[in-house]
């Protein structure tokens, strides 16, 4: 005879079939505040003890947030789902770095778990665990604390799209803290850095864009991608309009970084001087490897202006390999190819650029990222600021110098 236990509501109930085999009945969080009841029915073989232990589990998850309506699905297979919705509203770029964090990192620490069981100590203790495994170097060293934030983003993003797919009720990783990011300090090209720098790059594939970098602040992406249509040597204006980037091995064009990152500015005088230079120099390459000057000439004009010996484009990611080889076989300033970029905005703001203007050049998204990147440059400005001011006022207040170094 089929028996019913009775709960509160809320609580769930057990219901008898037969010897050793119950049904366990409970709610469920509704979907929206006008959506009905959804109530979730299990059956369990045991005793009436198992099916009252296995309801009490259920009742926990629902209110620790670690219930998911499909009882099955993994987070292997929710990530598979989460990479497929995303190709068709992301980047291709995008995409594939998000779904390089989850197979080296993510996937191999939480991937078979059912998403039903996945609990915040899990996130924590993945991302504690986690290590380099595609730096040769770094190799078996634990991560980064940015690389770790960045880790905890992506399982958040997967998991996120999850309670809105309703695989999920919420989202565990939102109860995991980030590592703190320690503040560290951009670093500082001095002008005989760029001295060094330039005169190290001179005569090889790299001067053109390296100067171009110094003297412009272009992400790599965008100078890689950058035609010599996008240019005006004789008004002394550059358009960037798009940007290059890697994806699985090859290399593709793309929108730039963000909206504001398309932008028109003028070039400085020594950076006109060495494209022009690096033009006659590309033309006679191009000539030599098609043998036709009006062909060359054909294949510049609509072509990238930075390109290898052998007429192709930059590949990103070469060329900051290209670069740093170049630093230490050359026993240059120990500088990154991104440094260039931040050399630039500080030897800018150093010359009396604003922030705004240093902002516009960099293509940030707003002012307020340039001023949270650069904030060392404030505090020099503030100090400049003082250096000035007693200048001017020197006249006035020379007696009470006078005073104060006699007290």
């Amino acid at each position: 005879m089929n028996t019913r236990q009775r709960r509160a509501r809320g609580l769930g109930s057990v219901r008898k079939l037969a010897d050793g085999k119950y049904v366990i009945v409970y709610e469920v969080p509704r979907i929206g505040l006008a959506s009905p009841r959804r109530q979730r029915t299990e059956t369990i073989f045991g005793t009436r003890r198992d099916a009252e232990r296995k309801l009490a589990d259920r009742l926990a998850e629902i209110r620790n947030g670690g219930y998911a309506d499909n009882d099955k699905l993994t987070f292997n297979s929710l990530c598979d789902l989460y990479l497929a919705a995303k190709t068709l509203s992301l980047e291709a770029t995008t995409v594939a770095l998000a779904k390089r964090r989850l197979t080296q990192h993510i996937r191999p620490a939480l991937g078979t778990r059912r998403l039903r069981e996945i609990r915040a100590s899990d996130i924590q203790t993945m991302l504690t665990q986690a290590r380099n495994v595609s730096n040769r170097k770094q190799r078996g060293k634990p991560l980064a604390p940015t690389t770790v934030r960045n880790l905890l983003i992506a399982t958040r993003a997967v998991l996120a799209w999850g309670v809105k797919q309703g695989h999920l009720l919420t989202n565990v990783a939102e109860r995991v803290e980030p590592p703190a990011s320690p503040y560290v300090e951009r670093t500082s090209i001095t002008l005989d850095d760029v001295r060094a720098i330039l005169a190290g790059t001179q005569g090889t594939e790299l001067a053109a864009i390296v100067t171009t970098a110094i003297g412009t602040g272009l992400r790599r992406s965008e100078l890689c991608a950058l035609y010599w249509s996008d240019l005006d040597l004789d008004g002394g204006i550059i358009a960037v309009r798009r940007a290059a980037a890697n994806l699985d091995g090859k290399v593709i064009i793309k929108a730039t970084k963000t909206k504001r990152s398309q932008r028109v500015d003028h070039l400085p005088a020594f950076v006109i001087a060495a494209l022009r230079g690096h033009k006659e120099e590309q033309l006679s390459r191009f000539t030599a490897i098609f043998a036709d000057e009006l062909e060359a000439r054909r294949q510049q004009k609509g072509g990238y202006v930075f390109t290898r010996p052998n007429g192709k484009a930059w590949d990103p990611n070469e060329l900051s390999r290209q670069f740093s080889r170049l630093v230490r076989s050359r026993k240059l300033p120990p500088f990154r190819f991104h440094d260039l970029r931040h050399g630039y905005a500080s030897l800018a703001f150093a010359a009396g650029v604003s922030l705004r203007g240093v902002s516009e050049s960099l293509g940030h998204s707003a002012i307020g990222v340039t001023d949270a990147i650069y904030v060392h440059l404030r505090d020099e400005a503030k100090r400049e600021k003082a250096d000035r001011l007693d200048a001017y006022l020197g006249p006035a207040v020379t007696p009470l110098k006078a005073h104060s170094e006699s007290a």
